[in-house]
């Protein structure tokens, strides 16, 4: 490396005492210069990043157990979801999660230290609400179709009475919406693979109290009616035998007792028409 000198410096003088600096760096020098400081950047970004994503981390981890268990102003997402998934209302239950959503949402995002844990706790509370949606109509479809189920049954019940203890226009009516009901493609889809169960029950008791309830004088023919209606098997004809075989006693028995009231009635009235002839 070539040093250049001033005159003054080889020959000191009283003028001046200056020398000039002719020092070069070259090219690859500035270069390593450049990439040794970019590295030390880099690095003390990379430092930066690494220490705010485990901040963040942690501040998210923190917040979402506030997000499900609940805080001062708001339930929380767990609680939340149980009372929603006992509705039977599906778009109703999902309004009421959706709701409280936002609301925690809207209280949490608020605290956050920064963009990046915002930005977290946004994809964290993303998740949670596919999650529990899910879980919520699966619940509240389940609730509504139990539910529709128990009204369909009600429904029967009262058909069927009318059936059983209607007049026999009102037998005849019940009898014609029972066929229309159970033909319905609905009320399968309601039942599912209870339904069989549900129209096989309902027939067996209609022609049951059917032949149960015929005066005495047509039991007989009303039994032998019951061996062969294949609504019936063999422990519900025996069950029908012993039913109508009692309500004959318990007839039997009424008439029974009214005889002898009157007998009792009689004799009292003799007795009084004997006393007053005396």
């Amino acid at each position: 490396m070539a040093i250049k000198l001033y005159k003054s410096q080889l020959t000191p003088t009283a003028e001046s005492s200056n020398v000039a600096n002719t020092n070069r760096i070259s090219m690859s020098e500035v270069q390593s210069i450049g990439k040794a400081w970019k590295g030390m950047v880099k690095a003390g970004e990379e430092l930066y990043i690494t220490h705010q994503d485990i901040k963040t981390d942690n501040e998210i981890l923190e917040k979402s157990k506030e997000v499900m268990n609940g805080g001062e102003n708001f339930t929380g997402l767990s609680e939340t979801t149980i009372n929603a998934s006992q509705m039977n209302d599906p778009d109703a239950a999902g309004k009421v999660y959706n709701d409280e959503w936002q609301k925690i949402f809207d209280n949490v995002n608020g605290t956050l230290s920064n963009g990046m844990a915002k930005k977290k706790f946004k994809a964290f509370m993303t998740k949670q609400n596919l999650k529990d949606i899910n879980a919520i109509k699966t619940a509240s479809t389940t609730n509504m179709i139990n539910s529709l189920r128990t009204n369909k049954l009600d429904q029967i019940e009262t058909l069927k009475k009318s059936r059983i203890y209607g007049t026999p226009l009102e037998s005849k009516l019940a009898a014609k919406e029972l066929e229309v009901l159970f033909a319905d493609k609905k009320t399968k889809d309601i039942f599912g693979n209870t339904f069989d169960k549900v129209f096989k029950d309902t027939n067996k008791e209609i022609a049951y109290f059917g032949y149960k309830n015929v005066p005495i004088s047509e039991q007989d023919a009303a039994l032998a009616a019951a061996k062969k209606d294949k609504r019936l098997d063999a422990a519900d004809v025996q069950k029908l035998t012993k039913a109508l075989c009692c309500k004959q006693k318990q007839i039997y028995k009424g008439l029974e007792v009214k005889l002898q009231r009157k007998h009792h009635i009689l004799q009292r009235v003799k007795v009084y028409y004997q006393q007053q002839h005396h």
